[in-house]
């Protein structure tokens, strides 16, 4: 090699090698407590299914047996996260709604009353209008029971005398002569 060809060379090599010197520390990376960049932004693979996921949509083909402990379990449910604006009723009147917020359908409109319960499963997991879903926080088992609930709150507004029970029927029959 020529000694006129060898500076030029070894300029280059040091430009090149002093061009990328960079802080590592100005690399995207994750650390604690903060957000990673860039990953929230990557969708799964395509037929990737999360751990549970499976499972859980099974639990939501087959509605459960209709008992006491799915009805209280329901309107506990219910309670918690559906009360605020559907109110204790499910008329819509919760405690957002009389402080301005717009008021959601009242659940005895023929319209819901007439929906199938996997129509009200999806609205619960995946919000429908101003609500939002309620997939993440509340559980396939638990959404079947808030719609038990539902269907319970819809009869409940419908309901004649003459299907209830008869204990039920003598208990307010006794309550209308007391007063």
């Amino acid at each position: 090699m020529s000694a006129w060809v060898l500076p030029p060379l070894i300029l280059t090599g040091l430009i090149l090698l002093c061009g990328g010197c960079d802080d590592m520390s100005h690399q995207p990376k994750a650390l604690d407590n903060r957000p990673t960049p860039g990953l929230h932004e990557l969708a799964p693979p395509t037929g990737t299914v999360a751990r549970g996921e499976l499972q859980d949509q099974a639990k939501l083909s087959d509605r459960p047996p209709m008992d006491a402990a799915l009805l209280a379990r329901g309107e506990q449910r219910y309670g918690i996260y559906c009360t605020p604006c559907h109110g204790l009723s499910g008329l819509g009147d919760g405690r957002i709604v009389q402080r301005g917020f717009s008021a959601p359908p009242p659940f005895t409109d023929e319209r819901l009353s007439a929906a199938p319960d996997a129509y009200l499963l999806q609205v619960i997991a995946q919000g429908h209008g101003l609500m939002y879903g309620y997939a993440a926080r509340v559980s396939p088992a638990d959404r079947w029971a808030i719609v038990a609930h539902l269907r319970v709150l819809q009869f409940s507004q419908h309901a004649q005398v003459s299907q209830l029970p008869e204990a039920l029927k003598q208990s307010l029959e006794s309550a209308g002569q007391a007063r």
